[in-house]
């Protein structure tokens, strides 16, 4: 997993991924696009509102699907997205999330 998501359900990260469509859903379910967007560069950026509808539209899938998810924030105010039993965030997960 990339720095954006933490997972802790397997099943429920091979469905998530199976929701997404194309390759920048698959990236932020996999972890490797900030969910805030604030790693889209140049031209990307020129075009943030539709990669912000995308964004969304995945997370209504997922909410649909019935995956289990929450949006913890590491320093920085960086969200990540938790999939799987650790919802809602403990104070365990948080500490975990913070050494990484």
């Amino acid at each position: 997993m990339g720095e954006y998501t933490k997972v802790y359900d397997k099943a429920q990260y091979k469905k998530a991924l199976g929701l997404a469509r194309g390759s920048y859903q698959q990236n932020l379910i996999r972890g490797r696009q900030a969910w805030s967007g604030a790693d889209l560069r140049g031209r990307a950026g020129h075009w943030g509102s539709q990669y912000k509808r995308s964004r969304d539209s995945l997370l209504r899938r997922l909410k649909k699907a019935g995956i289990e998810m929450c949006w913890p924030r590491k320093p920085h105010n960086k969200l990540v997205l938790v999939i799987g039993k650790a919802c809602p965030v403990t104070k365990a997960v948080r500490a975990e999330l913070r050494r990484k």
